[in-house]
């Protein structure tokens, strides 16, 4: 039972880092991050809890409102193409995906 108990565990905890380190990847922090090998990797390869947190606050207020409601339509099992199209006309939409495409061009 006490193996079971620790995989499980385990099994959440990686599934929370990969979650992290995809919100880390979707709000492009690895452009503010301290590690070398996350900004070479245009991807989050460090500590993904430390690293949001430390970044988070960086994301303007549209974006980050973008993204709680991405979260908050996932949670519930909408679609991204439903909630795009849900949110097509809202300014955090454009806000978010202005910051993204800014981010994303070469440096």
């Amino acid at each position: 039972m006490t193996e079971t108990m620790i995989e499980t565990n385990d099994t959440e905890k990686a599934r929370d880092m990969a979650d992290l380190r995809w919100a880390n990847d979707f709000l492009c922090l690895w452009r503010v991050c301290g590690g070398a090998s996350c900004r070479r990797a245009r991807s989050c390869r460090g500590r993904a809890h430390l690293c949001f947190k430390r970044n988070k606050d960086v994301v303007p207020k549209g974006a980050r409102l973008f993204f709680e409601k991405l979260l908050a339509a996932k949670s519930v099992g909408l679609p991204f193409e439903e909630f795009r199209e849900d949110m097509e006309y809202e300014e955090e939409t454009e806000a978010f995906f202005a910051r993204r495409g800014a981010l994303k061009r070469p440096q």
